[in-house]
């Protein structure tokens, strides 16, 4: 059987001694695949990491350390397995389903991922982890594209993302934290929320993940109003450092598909424009 399947995919089986697993290909990002399998009373998640996603800020032993950081309380699948040179790692399966964009736009839901992230941030930093600092990613993604592509779209970009960075003080305090806060990487099963895909995980600014589901989901008004009422704590310092912070992230958004594009993905044109025009305001 493992012959027949991606390297990837068999070493994974071997490593987890199955024999003859159900195996299901799995709905995925970008770059990475995952897959369900299923033997006796074992329920599996595998997830292969694409070749391009270190290049592009994806840290394996990140991942691995937040993961199971999270799971420990209650807020990801537990980790059964992970192989950090083979770029693959193995969880429970969650029951549940994957929120829609649609979804997204509830205020009881977005309260409750306020709280998750809230809940996500009172955990202990894990020591050891890159700081993930959305700026500084944003200003490497552009810095990519200027030496392969220039234009000046991008040129600009980097310049106003320069001035940004310079305005804006540090964070007070670093937090364990996400970063990648899609519809697509939480599984809802009514009663509890977890996260997936914690490539882009670890130390970080707080307003970094209210940012990115803020971003990611274009909430106004109400639904920031909702998120950060989940969050229970967001004072004006928070909320304006948030704001500062949703410019920052949409350049990080387009820089990242842009880059994510060199590696042989395809970035869709109407989220990139779309972007684009964020961007220039």
């Amino acid at each position: 059987m493992s012959a027949a399947l991606p390297a990837g995919l068999a070493a994974a089986i071997g490593a987890l001694g199955l024999s003859r697993p159900s195996v299901t290909a799995l709905a995925g990002g970008v770059l990475n695949r995952s897959f369900r399998l299923r033997e006796n009373d074992r329920d599996l998640v595998l997830k292969l990491a694409g070749d391009a996603a270190p290049a592009l800020g994806a840290s394996r032993r990140s991942e691995f350390t937040m993961q199971a950081l999270a799971a420990g309380a209650g807020l990801a699948p537990p980790v059964v397995y992970a192989d950090e040179v083979r770029g693959f790692i193995v969880s429970r399966h969650a029951s549940g389903s994957t929120p829609s964009a649609g979804d997204l736009q509830d205020t009881q839901l977005l309260v409750r991922i306020g709280a998750w992230i809230a809940l996500l941030h009172a955990l202990p930093v894990p020591s050891g982890l890159v700081v993930v600092d959305f700026g500084e990613r944003a200003a490497l993604y552009l810095e990519r594209l200027q030496e392969v592509s220039p234009d000046r779209f991008t040129s600009r970009l980097a310049l106003e993302l320069g001035a940004r960075r310079a305005a804006m003080p540090g964070p007070v305090q670093l937090a364990a934290c996400h970063h990648d806060l899609h519809h697509r990487n939480f599984i809802d099963d009514g009663r509890r929320l977890v996260a997936v895909d914690w490539e882009y995980a670890g130390p970080g600014d707080p307003a970094a993940d209210l940012a990115s589901c803020i971003g990611y989901h274009g909430l106004r008004g109400e639904g920031i109003d909702a998120l950060l009422a989940g969050y229970g704590h967001a004072d004006a310092l928070l909320r304006e450092r948030v704001a500062a912070l949703g410019w920052i992230f949409d350049c990080l958004w387009f820089g990242w598909n842009a880059a994510a594009g060199l590696s042989g993905s395809a970035p869709d044109p109407a989220e990139q424009a779309g972007l684009a025009a964020r961007l220039a305001q």
